[in-house]
């Protein structure tokens, strides 16, 4: 039997070859994103739902992605412009106990409503179903997020049930909905 505190890898690996959509590419977070990354975990659609930066400075931000990567917790891709490389949002997947993945997507605002976010979400969980030793990808949503709930779905994630009261922001406990697909599900790439 495993213990508890099993990593699935000394260190995650980046997708080998970049993965990428028809207007976009995944690639790693350099120092060059904070500014836009800020920006978007700051506007008011997003704060409730992504978590602030993990440092306050591009560098600092840069070497906590790579060192949870390397230590097999998280895997955090920007989602960059296909034609200027400038930040569009991300994806991410930390890797918990029993070999569970906890994936999310986020973009900026005019990146909205073109299909990037769920193209690159789509794209990185079957990459990652396929190449990862993960048992279960799961998703945590808050029930009023409709657009995150309909992205989670649409990459084959089941609902599964409400989390009562689950996480906090600025003092108010939110519920989430918890919905999870298991690696041998398909899965489409757009």
């Amino acid at each position: 039997m495993a213990p508890y505190d099993r990593v699935i890898a000394d260190l995650l690996p980046y997708p080998d070859p970049p993965l990428g959509g028809a207007t976009f590419h995944l690639r790693p977070f350099v120092r060059n994103d904070f500014e836009a990354a800020f920006r978007f975990a700051a506007e008011p659609a997003t704060a409730r739902w992504v978590p602030p930066l993990p440092a306050s400075d591009p560098a600092g931000v840069v070497a906590f992605f790579e060192l949870y990567r390397r230590n097999g917790d998280l895997l955090h891709l920007v989602i960059a412009d296909g034609e200027n490389d400038t930040y569009l949002g991300e994806v991410m997947v930390a890797v918990g106990e029993h070999q569970v993945g906890e994936f999310g997507v986020g973009v900026v605002a005019e990146a909205r409503r073109l299909g990037i976010a769920t193209e690159a979400f789509c794209i990185f969980v079957n990459w990652a179903a396929a190449t990862l030793d993960i048992r279960r990808l799961q998703v945590l949503v808050a029930p009023e997020n409709g657009p995150a709930l309909r992205i989670a779905e649409l990459a084959e994630f089941e609902r599964e049930g409400l989390l009562r009261s689950y996480w906090e922001h600025d003092g108010e406990r939110l519920d989430a909905v918890i919905l999870s697909r298991l690696p041998t599900t398909s899965g489409s790439s757009s």
